[in-house]
């Protein structure tokens, strides 16, 4: 016989109670578990801005496939910029991203301009483009370039070329315009075939391009982006457009790569434009834009090797005259130059880049861009970001030293186009400096007491100065010297000059800036003189 227990009800229900409460899992309440709790992955600076700057691109683009300079409703349409642009989300190349390109590229192509501008009914280059505006996609028949416009365009056509089969047939079926783009590109070479403009230059078939036949500049700037669109352009040939034209544009690719160097290249820094001139390079580390700037376009568009003791040189150089870009300072004008992080980035500069997108970083966070931020400063730092991601066996940046600049001669103008300022101008001050007798500076307006100053890019050792004055020349005035621009100390003053050529001897001074006060002057004419010159002894 089994003895059964009874069990108060009470106590029975308590323990059923607590039965059911031994659960694995409470609702609304984390899983019970022995398991480390994996966080999910935080965005590495790169990716972060990167998915920022896309986003930005995007949003500018309208529903023609234009893509605005910025997200403002007004904004310039520029061809350069948005080529730039859609160059960078291609290293993002989701679906999403190349439908954006596609259709950018598409409304390109839809607006190139035949031979005769529609505003001003001038000669145009046919395959050009002109620059619009938001919202109705409105021309004033005006662009920046032609040459940096076709070559940007057919990197890009390249490049989404290169993503897949499918992108390839996509780009293949615009061979026409393709080819248009190509010419344009091929009119704005100094070749024996082209009859290019010789405002800034020389038609001299050296293999240069011109940015436009209205400016006709041969830029090293543009011509590093050229040299890049005719490597462009025989891979399009060979790949897409049938290959009749290969050899050419590699003879064309070739011409220009060399001009670049024996044109361009002055031994320690490039002629930020070619002036015709041979001998001494007429850029200045001192001038941001264009001289330094351009100094690394040649690297970052691989006319030279990315990598070489050269550009690494002028990289280098660069950094110590503005070393405080990647921390975001703006050292001329008000754009950013989101560029040079691009330029950093080709040499693996992983301190400064880095540097540079936290600082970017700190505006995208507040869901803000850096002032004066456009499609092709996010582009920039899209580049930057995505090389720095993808470095490979890419060594970290070391200086080099920098190139050693051979001392100038001692009967060396050392005023000669250096960098000139004055308390007021009508001509510009460069003028005075430029070695051309036939051009001169003068004062906006017949004041006395003004001043007219060189910087001589560096300190030197001087005991002279020659000015070639115009009619209306000084009676009064002093010439004063200093280290830093700061502190000046009179190292020549007269009170009776007659004006025309004259040198005045001065004990030797170290000194980089040399400034002439000017008094009082001989006529009721603003005071203007041809050269003024500097020289060591």
């Amino acid at each position: 016989m089994t003895t059964k227990i009874k069990i108060p009800a009470l106590l029975l229900l308590s323990f059923i109670a607590v039965a059911a409460c031994k659960k694995t899992e409470h609702p609304g309440k984390i899983p019970i578990t022995d398991e480390p709790i994996v966080k999910p992955a935080e965005l590495t600076i790169y990716d972060s801005v990167i998915n920022n700057q896309v986003a930005y691109i995007l949003a500018a683009q309208m529903p023609s496939g234009a893509l605005k300079d910025t997200e403002a409703s007004n904004s310039r349409i520029c061809g350069y910029f948005a080529n730039i642009a859609c160059r960078a989300l291609l290293k993002s190349p989701t679906a999403e991203n190349i439908a954006a390109v596609k259709k950018y590229m598409a409304w390109y192509m839809s607006k190139l301009n035949g031979n005769t501008n529609p505003v001003t009914g001038g000669v145009e280059i046919p395959g050009s483009i002109y620059d619009y505006y938001a919202p109705g996609e409105t021309t004033n028949g005006t662009y920046d370039s032609v040459d940096s416009y076709a070559a940007t365009f057919l990197a890009l056509a390249k490049e989404l070329a290169e993503i897949s089969a499918t992108e390839k047939a996509w780009v293949t079926g615009y061979a026409t315009q393709l080819t248009l783009i190509g010419s344009a590109l091929e009119k704005c070479i100094d070749t024996e075939d082209n009859d290019v403009p010789t405002t800034f230059g020389t038609d001299d078939n050296d293999g240069l391009s011109v940015d436009s036949y209205v400016h006709g500049a041969k830029y090293a700037m543009d011509n590093a982006e050229v040299n890049e669109g005719l490597k462009a352009m025989v891979w399009l040939q060979t790949n897409v457009l049938g290959g009749s034209k290969t050899a050419h544009f590699q003879a064309l690719l070739t011409a220009n790569t060399d001009a670049i160097e024996t044109q361009l290249w002055r031994g320690t820094m490039y002629n930020w434009n070619d002036n015709g001139s041979t001998g001494a390079t007429i850029s200045k580390w001192s001038t941001f834009y264009a001289d330094a700037t351009c100094q690394l376009y040649p690297g970052m568009y691989g006319v030279i090797e990315p990598l070489s003791k050269r550009a690494n040189q002028l990289y280098t150089a660069f950094n110590v005259y503005y070393p405080a870009w990647s921390g975001g300072t703006v050292y001329s004008g008000a754009y950013p130059w989101a560029v040079v992080s691009y330029a950093a980035a080709v040499l693996n500069d992983k301190v400064r880049v880095d540097e540079y997108i936290k600082h970017i970083l700190t505006f995208n966070k507040t869901g803000k861009q850096k002032d004066y931020w456009y499609n092709a400063e996010a582009a920039f730092v899209i580049l930057a970001a995505d090389r720095m991601k993808n470095q490979g066996n890419t060594p970290i940046y070391s200086p080099e030293p920098l190139i050693d600049e051979p001392e100038p001669a001692d009967n060396a103008n050392l005023a000669l186009n250096q960098t000139a300022t004055a308390s007021t101008s009508f001509n510009d001050p460069q003028l005075s400096i430029d070695g051309d007798a036939s051009t001169r500076w003068s004062l906006a307006a017949a004041t006395e007491n003004e001043w007219y100053k060189v910087d001589l890019g560096k300190t030197r050792n001087i005991s002279r100065v020659d000015i070639k004055w115009e009619g209306a020349y000084a009676t009064e005035y002093s010439i004063q010297v200093s280290s830093d621009d700061a502190t000046y100390t009179t190292a020549f003053s007269t009170t009776t000059s007659t004006g025309g050529d004259v040198s005045h001897t001065f004990t030797a001074v170290n000194a980089r800036y040399v400034k002439i006060l000017l008094t009082k002057g001989a006529l009721p004419y603003p005071m203007s003189f041809w050269e003024f010159e500097v020289y060591k002894k």
